[in-house]
């Protein structure tokens, strides 16, 4: 039993308890930690971290969709888009977005089925005003008629954004066949039509508006009104302290962040309901039992997946049983399923994944997904076999010891040397772990540490759940042969087909009838296990032999202040390499990442498509050697880019040089079979062609980038290719691809010096590829968009059934070199982003997706701006440059106070630190990758920061943003994509030029270029940065 000893507040009017129990932590943690609970019952634990630049705090409340009523559903979802505007203390709808984001924070909010997250992140000093906001949400919402009316349509527009996912159409059609009337089985997300469906019908009021004119404020004014009536009673009976969980992480002491947190939470009031609410009707009966459900995809993806409901894991969590079958069933290595399923050519590159799901106290379930080719499909029955005989081989063998033995000291290593997180990642974490019964102390690795194991657990789930007549499979595709034309139903909500018939009897037959004797038979040092008549390709793994022993940390020469840039330590005709000693996280772990580049990777569509083929297939080809390494810690990648190839490694130094050394062998000796290839040809196939299916937004900002950079082969250009590539032409232009290169290399972590130079040399002899010439290299270059440009590219979405329209609207500025304007359009991108989301989001509800940002078009920059919108485009475009007009004027009348904020909550993320040594090695190759070297690029531009003036800002606002004052010097291009649902035409404009993909071609070919990206002066390890700039 938990340790509990009870205090008052520093002015005695509220109550609390605090935990004695040390709170058991990481080896490396330095953070503080205290658990508290008020006397409402709300849970925080506090987290102190003196060295933090960002505090952060999230809150959860364990109800979701599954508590929404009948009658509203999706009222839990849209409950947390009106929560977050405006309280009796701060009644602004959008101050907290703008206090979060004018101190350099983010804010975000989820709702699940059941539990709501709401979280932010802010610069450290300034967590009292935030943790202030929070607070008030829980006990003093507003929740104003007038922004009901509005914001209902955000939360419709939300879902319009998902209806042509297809996870959200196949979570949807999996959750509604459940046990009738069961909670889950509800619409999560929520539209207009479900939210105010029963205000419709109690004020007589049967149509429906599916977007908002001002005309619809008087003629649904009743509807609003009861809607709103609705979400107060569901909020004040569902939103209780006893609910809810809490973590804040902060630079104050733990004694100053209780003072901060009791009085301000513990006026949310406690209803005495089930701080953690279990639905006990079973989610699913007979009739959901042993069901195949097929459904109709969007995209060209085939899927098979197989559920299994369990009874609560959570009890097991010291011993994790669901965990174990879950890592045995989505092996990878020789003897697993996924390695039979591949040799037979059934799935492609994603294979198998397993999930054992448990956050849901009502819900929990294993889940094994198989990717399919269409040959995979044709054989789904033999994929479904695969695991049921493996299933009954689980069932018939003695699990050996070594399995759980593996589980548990790879979970104890990856706790105890447990890097730091972003703050808002790592109190949204504790904040979900907060609400599990765990006990206290424990909390920090209950759901990661495996400490005991109970075979018995095992055992259970094998005997009583993991049986093929109790799952369920989904089986998605665009084409189901067997089913026929006029069995086909149509989901409510998302629109999707499916049909739901029971599982072949034949094929759960022999599932069952199995037998549970079993042989065992030496091979090697590993114990396999097999059951007679069962798949004799299957067995069970043997160790692991990537398990690092080593974890010895070389922590010598300890600096005051980290290095902030690696250096260049060796330098070959072949290759250079970058090195960085870990100097701050002091953990065992080493990363490496490798650039091959090759005028060959990216010269024609055909070489583009050929490169893409050679790295699918050496990730193929390693997946069964290399999937112990992944178990062991290491994350591994082989792609394609436009330079050439790159191969990633991370993971524990101890066998980082093993890993790698594999990697490049395999890259070296990559043999090409003809029934492999054909498995890539059709992903990359896929691939391809779904790309043109995603949402909209996504798109137009793909299309922007392709119209603005110099040579792009899209994938419609690589498509016609396909077909016509053989076995023959891949060896070539394997052997030709490795046959000359430059290779640019980064090595930082728990190594030395002469290790990472080791590592590169052995690479180089690997290889044996002679030096590709500087000028050889590809260099992607950005173009000039002409001053006084005003360009749309217009084109239309390729799904007929998608909704919505897009719009990326772009204002180049420049090269990104430019060290005067980057820092400048950093600031204005900062100083825009929440009052354009207030505008044109919250006010004018154009659309769930709307942001500003930086964008990045190969060596230029941008500001940019995207909306998703089942509005026209260019109605879209209209209102952005009647939001550029007005702000002018925001902009114009800035206080000097607040414009010195707005730029001190910029300078904050700029200097914000890496937390681990992932996030200081991506930043590093960030720079080497794009080819600028410029490592304290923040630093400066931080610097920079500090010296603009609001006239500097309004000038180079009025010069390359505002469309009036800028007619003549702004470099405007905008993509406009169409929904073919969109019954209007555009209106022809004055002094603009609309362009489509035809004409886009020679527009592109009578721009310049910007100049290629190249090495600034003082790179450290750059001897002669002239000479090396003339190189590259």
């Amino acid at each position: 039993m938990a340790n509990w000893t009870p205090l008052r507040s520093q002015d005695e009017n509220y109550g609390y308890a605090v935990l004695e129990d040390a709170i058991q932590k990481p080896d490396l943690d330095n953070r503080d930690y205290r658990s508290i609970e008020l006397d409402n019952g709300l849970r925080a634990l506090l987290v102190h971290d003196a060295g933090a630049e960002k505090a952060a705090a999230c809150l959860t409340v364990q109800v979701g969709a599954m508590f929404d009523p009948p009658d509203v559903q999706g009222i839990a979802h849209f409950c947390e888009h009106l929560l977050l505007k405006g309280t009796d203390q701060f009644p602004e709808e959008n101050d907290f977005f703008a206090y979060i984001t004018s101190h350099g924070g983010s804010k975000n909010a989820a709702t699940g089925a059941a539990m709501t997250k709401y979280w932010f992140s802010i610069g450290s000093s300034h967590l009292p005003g935030g943790i202030a906001r929070l607070a008030a949400f829980f006990h003093a919402p507003l929740f104003t008629e007038s922004l009901t009316k509005r914001e209902i349509y955000a939360v419709d527009s939300e879902h319009r954004r998902n209806m042509q996912t297809d996870a959200r159409r196949v979570f949807m059609i999996d959750k509604m066949h459940g046990t009738p009337g069961h909670p889950y089985t509800m619409f999560q997300t929520g539209c207009v039509e479900s939210i105010t469906e029963a205000a419709r019908k109690e004020v007589g009021l049967s149509g429906l508006k599916e977007t908002r004119t001002e005309g619809d404020v008087d003629d649904e004014q009743p509807v609003w009104r009861r809607t709103r009536e609705r979400l107060v009673e569901w909020w004040k009976s569902q939103y209780c302290a006893g609910r809810m969980t809490l973590v804040v992480l902060g630079t104050e002491s733990l004694d100053e962040l209780t003072n901060m947190i009791v009085p301000l939470f513990s006026p949310i009031n406690n209803l005495g309901l089930d701080p953690r609410p279990v639905i006990t009707t079973p989610i699913w009966g007979a009739e959901e039992q042993g069901s195949i459900i097929y459904v109709k995809t969007v995209k060209d993806n085939t899927v098979l997946s197989l559920k299994f409901i369990l009874p609560d894991q959570l009890r097991h969590y010291r011993s994790k049983p669901a965990r174990v079958l879950a890592h045995l069933l989505g092996h990878e290595g020789p003897g697993s399923v996924c390695a039979y399923l591949r040799r037979n050519g059934w799935v492609d590159h994603r294979a198998v994944s397993t999930a054992a799901v448990s956050e849901n106290a009502s819900v929990q379930y294993l889940r094994i997904t198989c990717h399919l080719t269409r040959e995979g499909y044709a054989h789904y029955k033999d994929v479904l076999a695969a695991f049921y005989d493996y299933l009954a081989l689980l069932r018939a063998s003695p699990i050996a010891p070594y399995h759980f033995d593996e589980l548990r000291r790879m979970s104890a290593i990856n706790f105890r040397f447990q890097e730091k997180m972003q703050p808002h990642t790592y109190v949204g974490w504790l904040a979900r772990e907060l609400a599990c019964p765990y006990p206290p102390s424990e909390v920090l690795g209950a759901s990661e540490l495996f400490l005991e194991w109970d075979e018995s657990a095992v055992r259970e789930l094998l005997d009583n759940y993991l049986l093929p007549e109790k799952g369920r499979v989904i089986l998605e595709a665009r084409e189901h042969p067997e089913v026929p034309s006029d069995a086909w139903q149509t989901e409510r909500w998302y629109g999707a087909e499916y049909r739901v018939r029971r599982q072949d009897e034949d094929v759960l037959k022999k599932a069952s009838g199995i037998p549970l004797a079993c042989r065992h038979v030496l091979t090697g040092n590993a114990l396999q296990t097999r059951g007679p008549g069962d798949n004799k390709e299957l067995y069970l793994p043997g160790p692991n032999e990537f398990i690092p022993n080593d974890l010895s940390v070389n922590k010598q020469d300890v600096l005051s202040m980290p290095e902030q840039a690696p250096t260049c330590i060796h330098r070959s005709p072949l290759s250079a390499l970058w090195f960085k000693k870990d100097d701050q996280f002091w953990v065992p772990r080493a990363s490496a990442r490798l650039d091959f580049r090759s005028p060959l990777a990216y010269g024609t569509p055909r070489q583009c498509v050929l490169s893409r083929i050679v790295s699918d297939l050496v990730e193929d080809a390693l997946s069964e050697v290399a999937y112990d390494a992944y178990l062991a810690g290491f994350d591994y990648d082989v792609t394609n880019y436009r330079r050439g190839m790159q191969i990633s490694v991370s993971g524990y130094s101890d066998k980082l040089d093993v890993v790698v050394g594999t990697i490049t062998r395999y890259f070296r000796d990559l043999q090409v079979d003809l029934k492999k290839l054909d498995v890539v040809k059709e992903q990359v196939t896929r691939a391809y062609e779904n790309f043109y299916l995603g949402q909209p937004s996504n798109l137009a900002e793909e299309f922007a980038e392709w119209a603005m950079t110099d040579t792009i082969w899209t994938p419609a250009d690589r498509l016609p290719e396909i077909p016509l590539i053989s076995v023959e032409d891949v060896e070539i232009h394997h052997k030709e691809l490795l046959s000359k290169l430059h290779i640019e290399a980064l090595v930082t972590g728990n190594l030395r010096p002469d290790q990472a130079v080791t590592l590169i040399n052995a690479v180089e002899d690997t290889l044996r590829a002679r030096p590709c010439l500087p000028h050889e290299r590809f260099v992607s270059r950005a173009l000039v968009v002409p001053a006084g440009a005003n360009v749309i590219l217009r084109k239309q979405h390729a799904n007929p059934q998608e909704q919505n329209s897009s719009l990326s609207y772009c204002c180049q500025f420049g090269e990104r070199a430019d060290d005067a304007l980057r820092p400048m359009l950093s600031l204005l991108v900062h100083i825009i982003h929440e009052p354009a989301f207030d505008q044109l989001r919250t006010q004018e509800q154009l659309g769930y997706v709307v942001s500003t940002s930086t964008r990045i078009a190969a060596s230029a920059m941008a500001l940019g701006i995207k909306i998703q919108s089942t509005r026209a485009p260019w109605f879209l475009e209209e209102r952005v440059e009647a939001f550029l007009e007005q702000f002018r004027d925001t902009l114009a009348g800035m206080s000097q106070d607040d414009f010195e904020a707005k730029k001190d909550g910029l300078i904050i993320k700029l200097l914000e630190r890496p937390k681990n040594l992932y996030e200081e090695t991506v930043s590093f190759w960030g720079q080497i990758r794009e080819g600028y070297y410029d490592f304290l690029r923040k630093q400066r531009d931080a610097s920079a920061i500090k010296a603009i003036s609001l006239d500097e800002v309004l000038k180079t606002y009025d010069a390359l943003i505002r469309p009036s004052s800028g007619r003549d010097t702004r470099k405007k291009v905008s993509v406009q994509l169409v929904s073919q649902q969109l019954k209007e035409s555009a209106s022809v404009q004055e002094n603009v030029l609309v362009l489509d993909d035809e004409s886009l071609i020679p527009y592109k070919a009578g721009l310049g270029c910007y100049p290629a990206p190249g090495p600034i002066d003082g790179v450290p390890g750059r001897n002669n940065v002239t000479e090396m700039r003339a190189n590259l």
